[in-house]
């Protein structure tokens, strides 16, 4: 089914809740377009239940590089296709306003990097509304949270938001050591990941 607001629902789900799905995506789109200035272009899946996210998952996974078991997803972007998945039978507020971050990253950006600024900014974000933020394991703070509210600190908010959507570049080699592994090609990144694990 796909409706008037480019969203694919792979399968029918109640009204009432297909009007909360719509009520999280609008408000997470307006709150990003008044941070940002700008909104994702990218087409929305709404999918149900484990199942129909692995699949979703299964079919868009290139590389076994992952760290981990990427098919528990609860919303994934797919920056290839230009698809946020999100799997609304267990997806809070939060897991919707990160996802539409994704979608407005620039792609020039290392996958690691996309990830980590999509964490930062969906927390700086819901400070006020810690309640509304997705669950997110430790390793996720380490690998991408960390380095970026450091990064965060050396370029200040607004040139972050700039760089991020692909309007300011950085002279990579002058960051920390730990900032500068964000900027790696990803097969490094998460390969030193792995072996100093």
């Amino acid at each position: 089914m796909k409706t008037n607001h480019d969203l694919i629902v792979l399968s029918p789900i109640p009204v009432e809740i297909m009007q909360k799905v719509i009520m999280f995506i609008d408000t997470a789109n307006q709150i990003i377009v008044e941070y940002f200035g700008i909104k994702t272009s990218f087409d929305i899946i709404i999918c149900q239940g484990s199942w129909e996210m692995e699949i979703q998952v299964i079919s868009r996974r290139e590389s076994p590089l992952l760290q981990y078991n990427d098919t528990n997803s609860i919303a994934i972007t797919d920056y290839r296709l230009r698809e946020i998945i999100i799997r609304h039978d267990v997806a809070r507020f939060g897991h919707y306003l990160h996802e539409l971050i994704h979608g407005i990253i620039h792609k020039i950006h290392t996958q690691q990097l996309r990830e980590g600024l999509a964490w930062y900014f969906t927390l700086r974000l819901t400070e006020q509304y810690r309640y509304v933020r997705p669950n997110y394991p430790s390793w996720v703070d380490n690998f991408y949270i960390y380095p970026v509210k450091k990064l965060a600190r050396i370029l200040g908010d607004e040139f972050l938001r700039d760089f991020m959507l692909g309007n300011g570049t950085v002279q990579e080699d002058a960051l920390p050591s730990e900032i500068q592994e964000l900027f790696l090609p990803e097969e490094f990144y998460y390969a030193k990941r792995r072996y100093s694990s």
